[in-house]
């Protein structure tokens, strides 16, 4: 079985400086789990000790049921796409997609074959059986028309797949992708991602992914591993991280525009919940005031998505528009409500005037609380 488990794994550069700590995490067989975060939050690194590339220096690493902390990769069983996909310029796009079997064939001599039939007869069905899996892979990505070409003659979303390719003909345990989608443009990536899905069903197989795009990973992901400063801040599916972020780091992370946050106080008053910030006040708050384990007004940061801003609810308040962005199918319309700015996301018919005051409403039932502070973890 393809599972992948990792305990308590980091990984410490020399100096001191830590990029990754105490991962723990399992990935199923057949899963296809994404690694996401900000430049510099681990991700990569995190992905290239799975692939051996780079050294553990604490913890456990599974893959299967063997160890594999001091394993090289050529004996993990896995296969990596880069981001740069790094293929032979010299080489046609058969060969390339081959090159990592014929790298380890049994019976690689042609010396040999001269002069041992059986040597002969092994050699040719071991070629035979490298041919018949380039074109099985070539015709699973569409492009078996492209064997005979070079990597130049390629346009970027045919050497991605040529990658993607080589990396299947080797029918590993694992998949490894390294951004294979960032030097394509927007229109491509969006293609290829729904590809990557595809060809996820139809191998099965497990597959670890490293983007920094958060949407990339919501579209593509069975679970999302979301990090920061080399510490897993949530893993879950797309739908509960985007809909029950674990803290304000992963609300305002994940979803464009990002999520709005309001710094205020939650007060109980007689039958009701009230939370006040500056130039509002919202009431509504259902839970229990003894699940916050306090008894006077607590600071905390109330967080809502654009999509959960109503404009022009009649007695609602009052905010000023900023700025209206139209995208054809939807807007997203800034606020200024005293010091803060809102976004909403609206339809694209909604009539509004830059300069103008409108009113607005949350819907609370999609609302968050939060600690105060940048890392507040999701308290409501």
């Amino acid at each position: 079985m393809a599972t992948i488990q990792l305990q308590g794994v980091g990984k410490i550069y020399p100096g001191g400086v830590r990029a990754v700590q105490g991962v723990d995490l399992q990935i199923a067989h057949g899963e296809f789990v994404v690694l996401v975060g900000p430049s510099g939050c681990g991700k990569s690194t995190l992905l290239r000790m799975i692939a051996g590339l780079e050294t553990i220096t604490e913890g456990t690493m599974r893959i299967g049921d063997q160890v594999v902390n001091d394993l090289p990769p050529q004996d993990r069983d896995i296969a990596m796409v880069f981001q740069n996909y790094a293929l032979y310029p010299h080489m046609d796009v058969r060969t390339n997609m081959a090159f990592g079997l014929l790298r380890r064939r049994r019976f690689p001599s042609r010396l040999k074959a001269l002069l041992n039939a059986d040597y002969a007869a092994g050699r040719t069905k071991e070629r035979a059986d490298i041919d018949a899996r380039v074109l099985n892979a070539a015709r699973t990505l569409g492009i078996e028309h492209l064997l005979a070409r070079k990597p130049a003659a390629l346009s970027g979303g045919q050497r991605q797949r040529v990658a993607v390719g080589r990396a299947m003909v080797r029918e590993p345990k694992v998949f490894l992708f390294d951004e294979p989608l960032s030097n394509l443009d927007a229109k491509l990536r969006v293609e290829m991602r729904a590809e990557l899905r595809v060809l996820h069903r139809r191998l099965g197989a497990t597959m670890v992914y490293v983007t920094h795009d958060q949407e990339e990973a919501m579209s593509l992901g069975d679970r999302v591993v979301v990090l920061k400063d080399g510490l897993m801040q949530q893993v879950a599916a797309p739908r509960e991280v985007y809909g029950r972020p674990a803290n304000r780091f992963v609300a305002g992370f994940v979803g464009t525009p990002t999520m709005n946050m309001l710094e205020g106080s939650l007060a109980a008053q007689p039958g009701r919940m009230v939370f006040t910030a500056e130039a509002l006040q919202l009431e509504g708050f259902a839970q229990a005031w003894s699940t916050l384990g306090t008894t006077g007004p607590l600071r905390c940061v109330l967080g809502f998505r654009p999509e959960h801003v109503r404009l022009g609810t009649p007695g609602g308040a009052q905010a000023v528009v900023e700025a209206v962005e139209h995208y054809g199918d939807r807007m997203d319309v800034m606020l200024k409500i005293g010091s803060h700015r809102l976004v909403a996301r609206t339809g694209p018919d909604v009539a509004l005037r830059e300069g103008a005051s409108t009113t607005f409403s949350i819907d609370l039932q999609h609302a968050h609380l939060f600690e105060a502070g940048d890392a507040g973890t999701r308290i409501a």
